[in-house]
């Protein structure tokens, strides 16, 4: 099987990415409604209201909905990274993989990976506060302590810095090949 052009691995791969893409978007939308379904628990609690009929549904929200600004962040940076994949593989499609867009879509893909990886540490600590204001001692999300949360991960930054270089090489590809469609 053939890597580039129409009917190659990289058209299996961009399929794959679509059905992934439209999946993520899905997965945001539900998260979206548990974020506003948490926000009205929260709400309630604060008034002294508890409805009987859906109490067991804002008790499981309430128990579990803390995870999803975390959760949401991620889908974020997912799909960011899913998108300028997507449209790396479109050039791959088209057989010319060498283009100066490539370049920035690999820069934009480390940008949303270092983004991600700080907006996880800042949404940690927004969430202990709360939990910690709320009076909830040790508190578990997602069966996760976050006592123990906010380790630096080597592996992310290594694949930002991995990134950006291809990015640059991506470019200096670019550049070369229109340099040489210039010359006779």
């Amino acid at each position: 099987m053939k890597a580039l052009g129409s009917g190659s691995l990289a058209s299996v791969l961009k399929v794959v990415l679509d059905v992934v893409w439209y999946l993520a978007w899905g997965l945001l939308g539900f998260s979206a409604l548990v974020l506003v379904a948490t926000a009205a628990t929260l709400l309630m609690d604060w008034l002294g209201y508890s409805p009987s009929f859906v109490t067991q549904f804002f008790d499981a929200v309430r128990n579990h909905g803390w995870v999803y600004p975390i959760f949401v962040a991620e889908i974020v940076a997912f799909l960011v990274v899913i998108d300028r994949l997507r449209r790396i593989f479109s050039t791959l499609i088209a057989g010319d993989p060498f283009v100066p867009e490539n370049a920035g879509h690999l820069r934009v893909i480390a940008i949303a990976i270092a983004a991600y990886q700080i907006l996880r540490h800042v949404t940690q600590g927004a969430v202990a506060m709360i939990l910690t204001l709320l009076d909830m001692d040790n508190p578990v999300v997602g069966g996760l302590e976050l006592a123990g949360v906010g380790g630096i991960d080597l592996g992310a930054w290594f694949a930002v810095v991995a990134l950006l270089v291809l990015a640059e090489v991506f470019r200096e590809g670019a550049r070369m090949r229109q340099e040489q469609k210039l010359t006779i």
